[in-house]
């Protein structure tokens, strides 16, 4: 399932980049917070960080709203709370996203995008323990789900968005576990 992901960001960034020359391409520089937990009763939420970059294809149109796609590769910190004891894994995840910008002024814009997501576990503790190691927790190291965004363009290049990601994969072995996650992202389109 790695190689597929990474065989897929590698033909998304492919296209990007033969189309850069038409001026459909952009690259976006993204830092947020995330607030983040698991589906399971006595948790609670988490707040984490995620930064990264994301590739930004214009569809074509008619005047400047338009629609358009686009694929990040973000760190994402995510986890929970229970009873004192905090998980904190760190993820590569990877949302592919389809949507709509529309075109309030010259300088302001309105989007909201929807797709699926792919995350692997690269590293993180809870009290001193791996949470993705063989003698771990049972995290496992693979999560994928279902993500939408929404927010404002300013100038052409600053973002301000808020999103909600629901993984449909329990991260955790023998428990239904599935993350949930709000991010609040701030982003410069270059």
């Amino acid at each position: 399932m790695k190689k597929f992901a990474l065989l897929l960001l590698a033909m998304v960034l492919a296209t990007g980049m033969s189309m850069n020359a038409q001026k459909k391409l952009q690259w976006e520089a993204v830092i947020g917070m995330n607030v983040a937990k698991i589906d399971v009763s006595g948790t609670s939420s988490r707040i984490g960080i995620h930064v990264g970059a994301r590739l930004n294809l214009q569809l074509p149109s008619v005047d400047q709203s338009g629609f358009f796609a686009n694929a990040a590769a973000l760190l994402s910190l995510k986890g929970y709370e229970a009873g004192g004891h905090k998980v904190n894994p760190t993820y590569l995840e990877i949302p592919i996203h389809a949507g709509y910008l529309y075109r309030v002024s010259d300088d302001v814009a309105i989007f909201g995008d929807a797709g699926p997501y792919l995350a692997f576990g690269l590293m993180g503790k809870s009290n001193g323990v791996g949470v993705f190691s063989d003698t771990g927790l049972g995290w496992n190291n693979f999560d994928m789900g279902l993500g939408f965004r929404a927010g404002l363009e300013f100038k052409r290049h600053f973002t301000l968005s808020v999103g909600y990601d629901f993984g449909l994969v329990n991260v955790k072995d023998n428990t239904s576990a599935k993350n949930r996650n709000f991010m609040l992202t701030l982003g410069y389109k270059f």
